[in-house]
Formats: structure tokens, sequence, C-alpha cells
């Protein structure tokens, strides 16, 4: 049976979402963007509210070649439906483009077995109605980043697609694409990650300025981003250095009684299986650690776990705030917002738990000699004894 052609489609999802007057045009990114747009992908990659989609906004406002733009859902993991969506974002740019395609994907019986031919078929018709250069944004990715067949389709388009395709990738986690590497090899393959996004000084004043007419000093400033590390829902949502005459127009999250703890749960940690909300919650205690601390602490608090090494990567790969530390490979950290709400989740849930954990790591430090370490848990803890 071919595959049905009745897939209803959503006008938001395949145009740019309307730009918000409060979003802060940074030409630094803006630049990076462009720069980047000289190779045949672009990755986008940082974990929840540190504004991806709002650069792609703007880059869509002051780009010169034509956008096509897929937000992607939980339903696109469909993939006859997210090529489906795919081929109407092209569409809905380029009129004239999209009939072989779509007629080659309603005779398909599976996406799976006719992929190389509807892709023949799309890129052949890119070729014959696209001359010019273009970019194609795929927002949200991660909703759809664990479909190996929908990896598959878009490696296979990147290695087929001529250079006038510039396909641009935002998500909160690392992208994972079977060809990636061949590309990074080849130099196809540009980025921003959360370092480049997170605000820095002059557009935490830039911020202040347009949308609360308030000019901060350089101080002030460099407080804010050291609190939130350049987070800027962390700085929205928490409030943090906003005088009380300006506090009712932080935006609708907080004025709908929306703090950041209840973002993090909803947006982040409620998002994990329960193999990763488990993890994210204990380790939220070790401020620092790898997969021997975790080891350490765990291993005879949670026998039947011992998964530590492959989580810690988990947590990197979906971007879960986890952030390295010093020089040494595999020491995280959480970003410390995201660190105080796992920790708050885990004493109001989980109180017992808390304090077997907290003194377990006492002892731990206690055999490596970080005395300091230890001490400071243990008077935490009110223990006067092991003090």
């Amino acid at each position: 049976m071919p595959i049905s052609s009745n897939i209803p489609i959503s006008h938001t999802k395949i145009v740019v979402p309307k730009r918000r007057e409060e979003i802060l045009t940074r030409p630094r990114l803006l630049e990076m963007m462009f720069e980047s747009l000289d190779k045949k992908l672009t990755l986008i990659s940082a974990p929840a509210g540190y504004g991806k989609t709002s650069l792609l906004i703007d880059m869509s406002q002051h780009s010169e070649l034509p956008i096509c733009w897929l937000s992607l859902d939980t339903l696109d993991q469909d993939p006859q439906r997210f090529a489906a969506y795919l081929i109407e974002a092209l569409q809905e740019q380029f009129p004239k483009f999209g009939k072989q395609a779509k007629a080659m994907l309603n005779s398909l019986t599976s996406i799976e077995d006719g992929m190389e031919s509807l892709l023949v078929t799309l890129l052949n018709e890119i070729y014959e109605h696209i001359p010019q250069h273009f970019i194609l944004v795929l927002d949200d990715y991660h909703l759809i980043n664990d479909i190996p067949v929908i990896q598959n389709f878009l490696s296979r388009f990147l290695q087929l697609a001529d250079e006038n395709c510039h396909l641009v990738i935002a998500s909160r986690e690392l992208t994972q694409l079977p060809g990636l590497p061949m590309l990074v090899a080849r130099n196809d393959v540009g980025g921003v990650d959360l370092s480049a996004l997170a605000f820095r000084t002059d557009e935490i004043q830039a911020l202040f300025a347009q949308n609360y007419n308030t000019h901060i000093s350089d101080d002030t400033a460099k407080e804010l981003i050291e609190e939130t590390e350049g987070w800027i829902t962390g700085l929205h949502l928490s409030g943090m250095g906003v005088t009380e005459g300006m506090a009712d127009r932080l935006g609708t999250a907080r004025a709908v009684g929306i703090g950041l703890f209840d973002y993090l749960g909803e947006q982040v940690l409620d998002q994990q299986s329960e193999d990763i909300r488990f993890f994210l919650l204990r380790s939220s205690l070790l401020e620092e650690f790898n997969a021997a601390l975790c080891k350490d602490v765990f291993g005879e608090l949670y026998p039947q776990r011992k998964d530590w090494a492959r989580w810690i990567e988990t947590i990197i790969q979906k971007n879960l705030f986890a952030l390295p530390v010093g020089t040494e490979s595999g020491w995280v950290r959480y970003h410390h917002l995201f660190r105080d709400f796992l920790q708050d989740r885990l004493r109001n849930k989980f109180p017992e738990e808390s304090h077997q954990i907290l003194s377990k790591l006492a002892r731990v430090y206690e055999t490596h000699g970080e005395w300091e370490k230890a001490y400071h848990i243990q008077k935490g803890l009110g223990d006067t004894g092991a003090l």
C-alpha cells in the first residue's frame, strides 16, 4: 500500500515565527551565523532558554537569502510526516518546487525502503527549481534527534545537496547524524554553542536599555553574568537585578506566576527518562563529579545502578546544563541555577536519600584527604560527632 498523502499541514510550522519586540539583536552572533552559512551545515546547540530560536528569527530578519523554516514537534518523529513537512517548508518559499517530491513520497510503501528514490527526486527538483542560495532551518531538532530513519535521511540529504543549500539545525541536544564526522573533516560544519549564546556584559546592558529603558552599570551587569552564567531565561525567571518598578515588565512567564524552578521542571527535568531524572537529582549533590566519584558515592547506596559513565555522557549529549570542569577529562558540573533546582527537588521529594548521599560523600572526601570539603558537608548536616 502506498504511503497516504493525507497529512494535514499546519502553516504555522513552516513560516518564520513573528519577531517579538523584546528580542535583542546581537551583532556578534549574527556575524558568526552568516560566516557559518558558507558551509553546508550549521549547528546551534545549547540547553533550554539560551535564545536559539530568537537568534534564528533575528537571523531571518537580517538575511538576504530566502529562509525555509520548519518548527519540529514530537509528531514529526514519524518519518513520513517529517518528509512531508520538509517538502512543504521548501515549497512555502519556492512555489514551483514540490510537485515531483510529493508524488514520489505518496508512491512509496515505506520511507526506509524508498529513501534514496525520494531524496534523489527531491534534490533533483531543488536543482531544477531553486537556483539561488537558500537557508533551510530545522528548529527544536532535539524532539526528533533519536530517530534513526530521520538521521539517515538528513545525512544523505547533506551528502547529495548542492552548495546552494545551507541547512541550519537548532537543538537542545548535540545533533546525531551518521555523516557528521565526515562533514566536520571536510570543514563543512559551522556552529554556535552555549558559550557563544551566553549573554555578555554589554549585551545585558543593551537588553535592559532596550526592554526596560534602564541603564545598568558595568559592575551590575557583571554581577548578573556571574549569577546567571549568561543564561538569559535564568535572568528573566529569577528576576535578579531587577528593580521593583521593572518587575511587572519581565514577561508573561513571571506575570502568571511561573518561576525559574517551574520552568526547569517542566522544560528540562520532566522531559527526561526515569534513569536520567534519577541521575540528575542525585548527582546534583556532588557539585563537581566524574564517573569514578559517582561510583564511590553511589555504588553502595544504589548497587543495582552501574551506568554512571554512560549517564554522564548522556547529560553532556543532551546539553543538560552540564559544563566541563578544569583540564582533566570527564569532570563536569551543573550550571549553578540548574544545580540549585535539582537539589531543591531532591531534598523536598527524597529528604532521607539526600542525607544519606551527603553523608557518604563526606566519607569519600575523608578517604581522599579532602578535609575542607568533608568538614563543610558534615557542618551542613549538623553531625557534631563527625566534625
